[in-house]
């Protein structure tokens, strides 16, 4: 899903440099404590929402939550690394931070989750232009930031990005690179490019948060009731209508009508994240961690069998589960983890790189 400094701004909200501990700005500014606290409820929602694929089967209820949770969890992720890449121009030093932050974590993962395929799968198996599970999201990552430079020229980014997100699910969108999740995600991105401190500010106002807690328990309800009915690739923002048998009229009204719930959840959310310095938010800027970590664990998991056992598809089983992936969210940021796999998470590539010229002048 960066450093403290104005220029590590362009990083990506879900690939902070845990080297540092959150301090002033460039600019003298302490850190937005709002974005910390967004970045660390949503990664923990990332990780309840894969333990709940596991034991969700046929209770109504915590398949309803994980559809509304999947409508809203990535857009907002995917919201803040837009809002994190105004000032990203492609320059060699942010075209530096961009490989050794996403790229090289993509490579590194790509065969760590290979290997576990040993054991999960019964083969290493490693295709880099398929991601597996999670890192998809790297890949997007990537190519989002990439083209940042061209929606701050084009007019009406927003519109522009927007109908390509929408004019997608005509397509049979191509599972190189899941490239269906770069399109449909990508007006989420280019959103959060021209959104404006301010814009956030303004959802606090209670006709926001009252209002959109009511559409949003509305939608969790219809979500509960009618998600039998709902192919769960639509909320995976990964195939086209043809891939899911539906024809293109109903394809597109049905895009346009869960990308309007999407804004809504996502509206929602920003609404009700808290706006000040929590114990929380220190967790912020370590969410790289969880992030890459936790599908080793939660794929474990599901090779072990633990979840073929009856009591773990009950209600209090859901439960438990849930419990156990805010822990296992927890444990991934702590200190030791972070200290062993750092060079995997954070490899450090300045030996790659020939070092950048000094900015300033003598006098």
């Amino acid at each position: 899903m960066a450093t403290d400094t104005q220029i590590r701004r362009a990083e990506p909200p879900i690939v902070p440099s845990a080297r540092h501990q959150p301090a002033p700005s460039a600019g003298g500014k302490p850190k937005d404590p709002y974005f910390s606290n967004a970045k660390f409820i949503l990664i923990v929602l990332v990780v309840c929402g894969h333990a709940w694929a596991l034991v969700m089967g046929d209770n109504d209820i915590v398949r309803g939550l994980y559809y509304t949770l999947y409508d809203f969890h990535m857009p907002a992720f995917i919201l803040i690394c837009g809002y994190f890449s105004k000032s990203f121009t492609a320059r060699p030093d942010q075209m530096q931070r961009l490989i050794a932050g996403v790229l090289a974590p993509y490579l590194i993962f790509s065969i760590l989750y290979g290997t576990q395929r040993i054991w999960t799968g019964g083969e290493f198996k490693l295709s880099l232009f398929h991601p597996y599970y999670l890192l998809w999201f790297l890949v997007a990552l990537f190519v989002w930031r990439l083209t940042a430079p061209l929606w701050r020229r084009i007019k009406y980014p927003v519109a522009v990005a927007t109908i390509i997100g929408v004019a997608a699910i005509v397509l049979n969108l191509p599972t190189e690179f899941d490239f269906g999740r770069i399109l449909q995600f990508l007006p989420f991105f280019v959103a959060g490019m021209f959104l404006t401190r301010e814009h956030f500010t303004m959802l606090k106002r209670p006709v926001f948060r009252y209002g959109g807690l009511v559409l949003t328990i509305g939608l969790t309800v219809a979500a509960i009731m009618f998600n039998r009915s709902l192919n769960r690739n639509w909320i995976y923002f990964n195939e086209g209508a043809p891939q899911m048998d539906v024809g293109i009229a109903m394809g597109l009204g049905l895009k346009l009508v869960l990308l309007a719930t999407s804004v809504i959840l996502v509206a929602t959310f920003f609404a009700w994240v808290p706006d000040r310095q929590l114990p929380i938010s220190r967790f912020g800027d370590l969410t790289m961690y969880t992030f890459l970590l936790h599908g080793l664990v939660i794929k474990g998991v599901e090779a072990s069998g633990l979840y073929d056992w009856p009591p773990t598809q009950t209600a209090l089983g859901a439960v438990a589960t849930t419990v156990g992936a805010i822990t296992v969210a927890l444990l991934l940021m702590s200190p030791p983890v972070r200290w062993v796999t750092r060079p995997l998470v954070e490899p450090r590539l300045d030996w790659m790189f020939t070092k950048q010229p000094s900015t300033t002048t003598a006098r």
